[in-house]
């Protein structure tokens, strides 16, 4: 009894404290300095401003100083459910040719192209026509015949190269069901010729080298085949609209992919692609005086048009349950959702507070139910609102020897539980408020251009999605209960995921096209100009880490390390001590049991109902060679937490059954492993590095997991912080108070452990070609090509920066245009000269391509010949070169992450922000030095080839051209 009434009065106290900061959100319109109006909410601590200019077009603007940069976001409000019914997969299409220049850029002589590309585009339109095989054929033959003159006058990637050469980061696209977002990370200083080269970029799109592009649409089709998971979303997404757009694949139908229409991507981006269809999104330390008025000059001089209305199909309500079965290689598991209402209905309060008491990886329903109580290997769920309709979807995997109807049936019980009223009271404040929390840690980034974004595209008012939360709080116990007894029946969805063989996959054949001839030579007039136009230079500035982070001994072995939070009032602490898994595999055994476990005080289940009436979240980790433990939350509540992880360490008690249950569940996730084709990526590569042991397979073994006593492990908890260790604090509460609050509840030992001694694991010296091959049921075949290098010097990172920006690290860079744009061999390609993570350890050249088993060896062969002999283009290096000194000037290592990146570097004996000397380099840096580096670091190397695919595809005679084949069995990689 004492225990439920501490459990109410902290949710009083969490309910009071976060109802003295509840508002009432209504908008102003509001005028500023230059004359344009814009709405605001006084109340909003983003200070958004949403401006919408003469032309339609709506514009969010959101300050945050944290550092010279801004998130933008350009949004259309059209995606796949605009497409039509006889051509999907427009609006992606569109969004992958909008990365391809207009009349002005990506050209030499856009007259001379105009005339190729019309004549390309009728072309298609013949082929889309043609029904006959053999002249299909003869038609595309003459397709790739114009594009390869077409191709003389494209200048590819003057897009990419752009965004490089003003510093731009994580340049990118997607497509969803009813948006097509583009997107940069800027800096502040470039805003205005990144906001013009955007209007340039909207302003007239323009479709060359088409068919290339098609087929890189065409190795993602394929990839999302070998992808089970896609598979099994797609069944229960068309289970759920069966009539409704939402039911199809957002990349498009595979009839419709195979006859593309020019003219009607065309005609999709005059229809949608309008400024009263739009969003321009801002995030950062901008001036939003200045920055609306260059988006009215540029953007504000689009046309608007009237809009077709969408008109999409009702579904019928769900009289009984629609079962579906997606049979492929990875593991068993099932999903199951519900349908609902769409954003802006009640069911989107409704469902996502009962999203929450079910499962908030706390102490949810589902999470103390299930989880906890190991009844299934994993379960969960989530929900998701699209504009005119929702899902509340539910997942599970099964333990060894349970039926797949078995974790549904449980997941239904849990269901049930809700529509009985079988919850605590006092669940519906605290899920309201840990998700005022999770709200709050969203915000705190850039990263809040994205809720911005949402609530655009769902056409929803800003002043009630801040008011949202709030709104959730007012729902009763009683009302919840109501609603889930009215619209959780047998109305749901169920797809099982079983082992097996994949049938009746649809992939896309990809016709024969010659590669194009990459033009490294020109410059469109446009891209000159740009790259000539010098914005006023920002200084860079690095950390004193001495200074940024305030250290002190509590004693000997333990340090305390502060620094203080100044954007908002959540904390965290961690633990941290330079012991892995390499030093005792136990470690990592014991704390995949401490979820499992109570202590004296409470049970297991209480504990994390503890932790959650707090909004306070712990989690431990253990890697191969570090481990920490941490919680982080509301800091008003970090002594509580303090005391909670503080009892859970000292006080873990052993739970003979849990630990049984734990071993099947580990040993379930091991033979679910060998069935996941990442995971066996992970571990080829590993087998590529060390051999058969490494880090990967210094694992314990079934039936050592079996004889260990539970109270060795528990053990292994109770000495977790008799180890040297540091205690790192990030909060807003000044440093003598943080110090004290540790000081008065961190246990400390005057009898310190020594750490053990670490297992060391042989890097495999690369002498020879050789290829190490895993045969894994999937089309495509993942390639990894990875070569051991010299041992870790400072000197070498410094180099390797700016020859990763210019080979192998981005949409601009050398192996990307090769691979993907000249010969479209893949989806994605990169190389990377990749640091080691320990001072002892080496520098390693990685390449990866995943490509069509028939196209294996014609990607092997390109790859070879980028790390035989160095493409030389100044262009493109000095457009590197700007990249990383404009990134360097503008990039801030700020908050928690000033400490996190000062231990990665201590772990290389580097004491001070390495960032100077790659500054300092990448200004002197020259084509010659890169070649150095080139000749020095990749000329004349052998490889180790890692390849997984499927043997009954991959011409494995013509594979041992590359070197040796070496076939491997999952036990040689894995070890069990």
């Amino acid at each position: 009894m004492r225990t439920s009434i501490r459990f109410l009065l902290m949710v009083l106290f969490m309910g009071v404290l976060f109802s003295c900061i509840k508002e009432s959100y209504t908008k102003e319109l509001k005028t500023d300095k230059n004359g344009y109006s814009y709405e605001q909410v006084p109340n909003d601590p983003l200070k958004t401003r949403i401006y919408t200019l003469k032309n339609g077009l709506t514009v969010y603007l959101s300050v945050n100083k944290d550092e010279p940069r801004a998130m933008g976001l350009i949004a259309v409000k059209a995606g796949s459910v605009n497409d039509p019914t006889q051509t999907t997969g427009l609006a992606h299409y569109l969004e992958h040719m909008m990365f391809k220049g207009t009349d002005n850029f990506g050209t030499t002589n856009w007259p001379g192209e105009k005339v190729l590309l019309d004549s390309i585009s009728d072309l298609f339109e013949k082929y889309k026509a043609e029904v006959e095989p053999v002249k299909k054929k003869s038609l595309y033959k003459e397709i790739d015949r114009v594009s390869q003159a077409a191709s003389k006058f494209a200048i590819p990637n003057e897009y990419d190269k752009m965004s490089s050469s003003i510093g731009a980061k994580n340049t990118n696209a997607f497509t969803s069901y009813d948006v097509t977002a583009y997107m940069n990370d800027i800096p502040v200083n470039e805003l205005k010729k990144w906001i013009e080269m955007e209007s340039e970029r909207f302003r007239n799109p323009v479709l060359r080298l088409f068919h290339t592009e098609l087929e890189t649409v065409y190795e993602e089709f394929n990839m999302y085949q070998d992808m089970d998971n896609e598979r099994l979303n797609n069944a229960l997404m068309q289970g759920l609209f069966p009539t409704n757009p939402l039911g199809r694949s957002v990349i498009g139908l595979p009839e419709h992919l195979k006859n593309p229409s020019m003219v009607n991507i065309m005609k999709f981006y005059r229809t949608w692609y309008v400024p009263n269809n739009m969003a321009f999104i801002l995030s950062g330390d901008i001036d939003c005086d200045e920055t609306i008025k260059l988006i009215d000059n540029t953007f504000g001089k689009f046309e608007s048009k009237e809009l077709p209305k969408n008109e999409f199909p009702k579904e019928a309500a769900i009289p009984s349950p629609v079962v579906k079965e997606v049979i492929g290689p990875e593991a068993e598991q099932i999903q199951l959702a519900f349908r609902f209402n769409g954003y802006q209905s009640d069911d989107r309060k409704y469902v996502t507070l009962i999203d929450y008491i079910l499962t908030n990886s706390v102490a949810g329903l589902i999470d103390l139910d299930l989880n906890q109580q190991q009844k299934v290997l994993m379960a969960g769920s989530t929900s998701n609102f699209e504009t005119d309709y929702g899902y509340h979807l539910f997942y599970g995997k099964p333990r060894q020897g349970q039926k797949l109807e078995e974790v549904r049936d449980l997941l239904l019980a849990e269901i049930e539980k809700v529509k009985k009223g079988e919850f605590d009271d006092w669940m519906i404040q605290a899920s309201v408020n840990n998700l005022k929390l999770e709200t709050m840690r969203r915000d705190e980034s850039n990263e809040r251009a994205f809720t911005f974004l949402g609530s655009f595209i769902k056409t929803s008012d800003w002043a009630s999605e801040l008011a949202f939360n709030d709104e959730l709080a007012k729902i009763t116990k009683a009302q919840l209960v109501e609603f889930a007894k009215a619209n959780y029946k047998d109305n749901y969805v169920v797809v099982f995921k079983r082992k097996g063989v994949a049938k009746d996959l649809v992939k896309v054949e990809k016709p024969i096209i010659t590669p194009i001839a990459i033009n490294r030579a020109d410059q469109s007039a446009f891209l000159k100009t740009f790259v000539n136009e010098n914005a006023n230079p920002l200084e860079p500035v690095f950390v004193n880490y001495s200074e940024a982070i305030k250290e002190e001994k509590l004693n000997e072995n333990v340090n305390f390390d502060y620094i203080t939070n100044t954007t908002n009032a959540l904390f965290s602490l961690d633990y941290v001590t330079e012991i892995g898994s390499n030093h005792d595999p136990k470690l990592a055994l014991a704390v995949k049991y401490l979820p499992y476990l109570g202590t004296d005080k409470f049970t297991a289940e209480q504990f994390k109902k503890e932790l959650y009436k707090l909004g306070v979240s712990l989690n431990v980790y253990t890697g191969a060679d570090q481990s920490y433990v941490f919680i982080s939350g509301l800091d008003k509540n970090s002594e509580g937490g303090i005391k909670l992880l503080e009892q859970l360490l000292a006080e873990a008690k052993p739970d003979k059954e849990a630990y049984k249950k734990l071993v099947e569940g580990i040993l379930k996730e091991r033979d679910d492993r060998k069935k996941n084709q990442y995971v066996i990526g992970s571990a080829l590569r590993d087998f590529g590095k060390y051999g058969k042991e490494s880090p990967f397979t210094n694992i314990i073994s079934e039936e050592a997991l079996k004889a260990v006593d539970p109270s060795e492990l528990t053990d292994l908890i109770h000495k977790f912080c008799k180890y040297p260790h540091r205690v790192f604090y990030y909060g807003p509460t000044e440093q003598t108070k943080a110090l004290a609050l540790v000081k008065a509840n961190h246990v400390m030992t005057t009898d310190f452990l020594p750490v053990p001694t670490e297992k060391t694991f042989v890097e495999q010296v690369t002498d020879q070609n050789k290829v190490f091959f895993v045969d894994y049921d999937k089309s495509q075949v993942q390639i990894v090509i990875m070569s051991r290098d010299l041992p870790f010097d400072p000197k070498t990172l410094v180099n390797s920066r700016i020859f990763n920006e210019y080979y192998g690290n981005s949409m601009s860079s050398v192996v990307f245009q090769e691979i993907r744009e000249a010969r479209a061999l893949a989806y994605s390609a990169w190389a990377n000269y990749l640091r080691p993570n320990k001072k002892d350890a080496s520098f390693y050249i990685y390449g990866s391509v995943g490509t069509q088993a028939n196209k294996m060896m014609d990607a092997i062969g390109a790859m070879n010949g980028l790390f035989t002999k160095m493409i030389v283009d100044e262009k493109s290096f000095g457009i590197a070169k700007e990249s990383v000194i404009k990134s360097i000037q503008t990039e801030r290592i700020i908050k928690s992450d000033i400490f996190w990146d000062w231990l990665q570097n201590k772990r290389v004996g580097i004491d001070y922000d390495i960032r100077k000397d790659y500054y300092s380099n990448a200004r002197t840096a020259s084509i010659d030095s890169v070649q150095h580096f080139f000749d020095q670091h990749f000329k004349d190397k052998k490889y180790t080839y890692m390849i997984v695919g499927n043997k009954k595809d991959v011409d494995l005679l013509k594979l041992k051209t590359v070197g040796p084949v070496n076939e491997l069995a999952l036990k040689d990689i894995f070890n069990y």
